[in-house]
């Protein structure tokens, strides 16, 4: 086992949530569509899924900062680092994962998160501050029935060297792995949670 321990990981969700997916248990958050490419040294992955949850409730537990770490197993530790204003916060967050068992990193990173409660997250990678040259993660809801419409977009710059051996295409599927298993957390939650419970405050839809 090749075991590197730097602040960089090639699973971290970005934002609370930069690239998380296991494949999803089949009572779990409907997978609608899925893509994972790279250009260059960047990872894009765009994602469409039905959660069985309220818009509300979904968005209440993907800006519970504090508690992203029960998200994922990857995610070690999250913390508001400073909230700038009512809708924008800046949120620490530390991961560790490996690939294929054999290429295991940590890494830290920094994020600015501007909110539109309750239908919109948008997550930026402060460069200065983390272990990525850069990243952003885009959340969008929308209400559809009594469950939600989620499409998430997300892409990263890794600031680490990956081993030949671990291979392009078994990059592409361990972040989509990744970020399955995180979105059927976040359904899991967002329905014991109940709608409005934590963001009463509508949006425009």
């Amino acid at each position: 086992m090749i075991c590197v321990r730097t602040p960089s990981t090639l699973f971290a969700p970005a934002s609370l949530v930069i690239f998380c997916v296991w494949m999803c248990a089949a009572d779990g958050a409907d997978i609608l569509k899925a893509d994972v490419h790279h250009e260059g040294n960047r990872y894009f992955l765009s994602l469409q899924a039905y959660l069985d949850a309220p818009p509300n409730a979904v968005f209440a537990v993907i800006t519970d900062y504090d508690r992203l770490h029960e998200l994922h197993r990857r995610v070690r530790e999250s913390r508001v680092k400073r909230r700038i204003d009512d809708r924008t916060v800046e949120v620490y967050t530390r991961f560790w994962g490996c690939l294929a068992g054999i290429f295991c990193k940590g890494m830290e990173q920094v994020e600015l998160i501007k909110e539109t409660p309750p239908y919109e997250l948008h997550a930026t990678v402060i460069a200065g501050q983390s272990d990525l040259k850069s990243g952003r993660v885009n959340w969008r809801l929308a209400a559809e029935g009594a469950g939600t419409r989620l499409s998430y977009e997300s892409e990263m710059d890794p600031d680490f060297w990956v081993p030949p051996v671990i291979g392009d295409g078994l990059l592409k599927t361990s972040i989509s792995r990744t970020t399955r298993e995180m979105i059927q957390q976040v359904e899991e939650r967002a329905r014991a949670t109940g709608a409005g419970e934590r963001r009463p405050t509508e949006g425009q839809p």
